[in-house]
């Protein structure tokens, strides 16, 4: 899908480039897109009945691809409209679709008032202004995965709130309107609710999207059900097996809740048995014949506790390699299911070749030609970053590639060059990126941030027994930065993590509960400043205690997962400009012990059902936050001391020789 939109977009660009020669025709083409869209029910009439076909989605990404590139002539369409004349409400709808895609949110609101005054009695109007109320402006704040926190829609969530109330006075119990609801109390009003509500709509009208956006609330950080959300994911691949993200998800949310391998495996057969559907019949078979080498992996008598042995681990990726070599190769993602598995069961090496090959295989599929499309170029760029070729990334995101079309893009486009090049130790750009962002869009506390930072003595602490009895070293830093907020662990152990906290970075979930002795903590002055990640930020902005600050942006070039606290850490610091990071503590999963004793609950020490320790082989990827921190060490400002230096000082392959015999992740 991702590389079918950035062909399109390339397309379209040049067709609108070509046209745009003539006078007016840009404009003309605006209006036609908006006019082809009489031929197809519009997406809120298409939830509302429940009937949303095939020709209804390809009419929309193609529409929206030609008016998006087509910028100039949505802008003077929009300024030649007077919408208090306009008389069709379907029209209007029409007319809100497009601009709504564009971003003009306070247009597509206006659209959609002035249809539901012309239509009053229709649920469907109101089912879409409550929609479109949810992102009535672009002056509030949103989270890009790119560029950080930015500006974005703006809810009015009590007009909102009526309008769907109002959809549901006029077609009781219809499921699009209960979904609708659901969605916008778990965004904006009673999160438990929400749930409740979606639930609701999906019970009484099973479909894939729905369980899809159900599972993605129950994942999220501040609810963290993820058997719920494992659930939902896998009956939306029962409805839909073709989904190739549905899939994706269901190894991702599978293998951090329950672990159950057999589990796991059974929809995998379900996902690469639709996908060979319309194979030919000896490539069908070869695939089969694949899967049933590789299902011993994910057998019971393995599942519960016996060992997968390294003649086994690596007989299971020359499956993977003999497959891809004759034509018949497994899916993406049942391969990076395969990683999952080896790694879980102490193979990580061979979970790292089976990732590595993953990047090649997706430069070979996406090509450089973006047409446009950032995510696109995102996914390339960090294809080769993860293949430790810089330079060619650099060449294709510095300079741009393109005219950037809206801000947004301009901010991501020079994000990513940005991160590019931190990658190979320079950080000025970064630096740059982020005073022009933290000027453009000022967030509370951010000040407080920089005046404890900048020109200081910086030192993050790890919390795992090293051996390193640092704490003076670690006191006498300016600033003392930790991962967890757990004064009493740090009290019983000063001579190895120091006695001071002053900045303690915390977890969504973790907000709610610790408010309370974050502030008593604050009021005695044991703590300066709480730092929670954007993605919560949202549910917690009105807040607005002066103690409580959320970063604003992560290294958007991960190719598999997110970096690992200490380096999401380094990534926030750095933007304020200290004299020196210093890094304790850590020694990369390499030792016994991931955390020294009475860090953590038990559960959470070893892999198993809802560990977060789970998270090191799903969330992230060991190996390449291990050379990213040795390319931010490049930068000349970060230092690591004790154990923390030694792991530095290895290479990649003695590393993960390391992480393999050290016992943490045994």
């Amino acid at each position: 899908m991702l590389k079918s939109l950035a062909l399109g977009a390339e397309a379209a660009r040049r067709a609108v480039h070509t046209l745009a020669k003539v006078p007016g025709a840009d404009t003309a083409l605006a209006r036609a897109i908006v006019f082809t869209g009489r031929a197809v029910p519009s997406a809120a009439e298409a939830d509302f009945t429940g009937e949303d076909r095939p020709l209804r989605r390809l009419h929309s990404q193609a529409a929206s691809l030609v008016f998006e590139a087509n910028g100039s002539g949505a802008q003077r369409l929009l300024q030649r409209l007077d919408i208090s004349t306009i008389k069709d409400a379907d029209y209007l709808e029409r007319l809100a679709a497009r601009y709504h895609r564009i971003h003009r949110y306070d247009a597509a609101l206006a659209m959609r008032q002035r249809a539901a005054q012309l239509d009053s009695e229709n649920p469907v109007r109101h089912l879409a202004l409550g929609r479109a109320l949810q992102r009535a402006s672009s002056s509030g704040l949103m989270r890009d995965p790119i560029a950080g926190l930015t500006t974005g829609p703006q809810p009015r969530t009590e007009e909102a709130r009526q309008a769907l109330h109002r959809a549901a006075e006029l077609a009781p119990e219809n499921p699009a309107i209960l979904h609708e609801l659901g969605r916008l109390e778990f965004d904006h009003g009673d999160l438990d609710r929400g749930l409740e509500l979606l639930e609701q709509a999906v019970s009484q009208r099973p479909n894939a999207v729905w369980h899809v956006d159900a599972a993605k609330r129950f994942r999220k950080p501040h609810v963290l059900q993820l058997e719920k959300a494992l659930e939902h994911y896998e009956k939306a691949l029962a409805l839909d097996p073709g989904q190739d993200q549905t899939f994706r998800h269901v190894i991702t949310i599978g293998c951090r809740a329950v672990s159950d391998w057999p589990r796991l495996w059974r929809s995998a057969e379900l996902y690469e048995g639709h996908r060979s559907r319309r194979a030919k019949a000896h490539i069908k078979s070869q695939r089969r014949a694949a899967m049933d080498q590789l299902a011993p992996l994910f057998t019971t008598e393995l599942a519960a506790g016996g060992a997968i042995s390294a003649a086994e681990a690596r007989s299971a990726v020359q499956t993977l390699q003999q497959a891809e070599a004759a034509g018949h190769r497994l899916s993406w993602p049942t391969t990076l299911l395969i990683s999952y598995r080896l790694q879980f069961a102490g193979h990580l090496g061979l979970g790292f070749e089976i990732r590595q090959r993953l990047a090649e295989r997706s430069l070979a599929w996406l090509g450089t030609t973006s047409g446009g499309h950032i995510g696109h170029r995102q996914k390339l760029l960090a294809a080769l970053v993860y293949l430790d070729r810089l330079e060619e990334a650099q060449r294709l995101i510095d300079p741009a590639p393109w005219p950037p079309q809206t801000d947004l893009a301009a901010q991501q486009l020079q994000k990513l060059a940005a991160d590019v090049q931190l990658t190979r130790g320079n950080h000025r750009p970064y630096l740059e990126y982020s005073a022009q962002q933290r000027a453009r869009i000022p967030l509370p506390v951010d000040d407080t941030m920089e005046s404890l930072v900048r020109g200081k003595r910086v030192a993050i602490v790890g919390p795992v027994d090293t051996g390193d009895q640092l704490g003076e070293l670690i006191d006498g830093h300016d600033v003392v930065v930790r991962p967890r907020f757990a004064l009493d662990f740090v009290a019983q152990h000063t001579k190895s993590q120091g006695s001071r906290t002053d900045i303690v970075y915390i977890n969504g979930q973790d907000i709610d509960p610790l408010l309370p002795q974050l502030d008593a903590a604050v009021e005695s002055g044991n703590l300066q400043l709480a730092v929670a990640r954007p993605i919560s930020l949202q549910q917690h902005l009105d807040r607005q205690l002066p103690w409580l600050r959320f970063y604003r942006q992560d290294y958007a070039l991960n190719f598999h997962g997110a970096p690992l606290g200490v380096q999401r850490f380094i990534y926030d610091i750095l933007q304020f400009e200290p004299a020196e990071i210093a890094v304790f503590n850590s020694d990369m999963y390499t030792g016994l012990d991931p955390f020294a004793a009475g860090y953590r609950e038990a559960k959470d020490t070893s892999y198993g059902p809802g560990s977060i320790m789970n998270d090191l082989i799903v969330l992230h990827d060991l190996l390449f936050d291990f050379k990213y921190l040795q390319g931010l060490q490049a930068t000349g400002i970060i230092t690591l001391h004790g154990r923390s230096a030694e792991v530095g000082a290895l290479t990649p392959e003695e590393y993960v020789h390391a992480i393999e015999t050290g016992g943490a992740l045994r």
